[in-house]
């Protein structure tokens, strides 16, 4: 059972930042935050997030729809992974993510609903990743099964702190902005990089790690009610996304060296795949042999 933000907020031991955050979801379970159902939370969003696609496409180098679920869920995840960490034993007696674990239902509304709207993004991550290469084809798809599986286990709080990895995703969106100097582009790109590597190289693996642990513990108990594949699937599944960050990464502090060094434009080959760079050195070596 998701418990309610209005009565958490009654309780002597939250602080300042816990208060705000639950005032906030409050007026989500106002909304029925709480009891939605969530494969329609994936298809409102997917709807959205397609009209948003359709009407303003790449305007401006910015892909909308995108920037619109980075900010949602990664914004979200901040909050919800605050509460987790320093909130949740404050206020039930048990930290996260072992609550969680011990199937006492999700902590706010907020911890519930947010993977089923990266559910709803998750489609597209899919089918534009078979346009960009093997790697963003595995990754889109390994995100939409993650976030299916969670959500019809009815176990998406444990899956909600990864959405941390959502808020590098936010500069990522803008790095071929054509309305940015180039000084703040590069700012951007380099914050892209410190974001990427902050949650999806630290921060994420250890709050994976510490899932993996209280999974470990728990699931051969009487109290876990989740599937017995989910806790097998939770390791192989983290394993992957964290070997698939760290390659990425490597490219993106190679990409960063390059750009630092003036090897290569701040503006020039932003796309995903840099197929822009493949093209200009494909250009390069054409105008040579002419």
């Amino acid at each position: 059972m998701v418990l309610e933000a209005s009565a958490l907020l009654e309780h002597e031991n939250v602080d300042p930042i816990a208060h705000l955050i639950l005032s906030f979801i409050s007026k989500l379970d106002d909304w029925g935050a709480r009891t939605v159902n969530l494969l329609h939370v994936g298809a409102v969003t997917f709807v959205i997030l397609l009209s948003i696609r359709v009407s303003a496409g790449k305007y401006r180098g910015v892909e909308w729809y995108a920037l619109l679920h980075a900010l949602v869920s990664g914004i979200g995840a901040v909050m919800a992974t605050y509460l987790d960490v320093y909130a949740s034993e404050a206020l039930t007696g048990v930290p996260e993510p072992l609550r969680s674990c011990q199937c006492q239902g999700p902590l706010t509304s907020l911890h519930r609903f947010l993977p089923a709207i990266t559910m709803g993004y998750a489609t597209f991550d899919f089918f534009d990743g078979l346009t960009l290469g093997i790697d963003f084809a595995m990754h889109g798809a390994a995100t939409l099964l993650v976030m299916v599986v969670y959500v019809v286990a009815n176990a998406p709080q444990l899956v909600t702190p990864m959405l941390l990895m959502e808020v590098s995703t936010i500069n990522l969106t803008m790095v071929r902005a054509d309305f940015f100097p180039d000084v703040v582009s590069l700012l951007n790109q380099l914050s892209f990089a410190f974001f990427f590597m902050l949650f999806r190289i630290i921060i994420c693996p250890y709050l994976w790690f510490k899932l993996m642990l209280a999974l470990h513990s728990e699931h051969n108990t009487e109290a876990y009610c989740f599937a017995p594949a989910l806790y097998p699937l939770a390791g192989i599944m983290g394993v992957f996304f964290h070997c698939l960050n760290g390659f990425w990464f490597y490219k993106i502090l190679r990409k960063m060296k390059r750009k630092l060094m003036g090897d290569e434009g701040i503006k020039a080959n932003n796309d995903l795949n840099d197929s822009d760079k493949k093209r200009t050195k494909a250009n390069e070596k054409k105008a040579k042999t002419q």
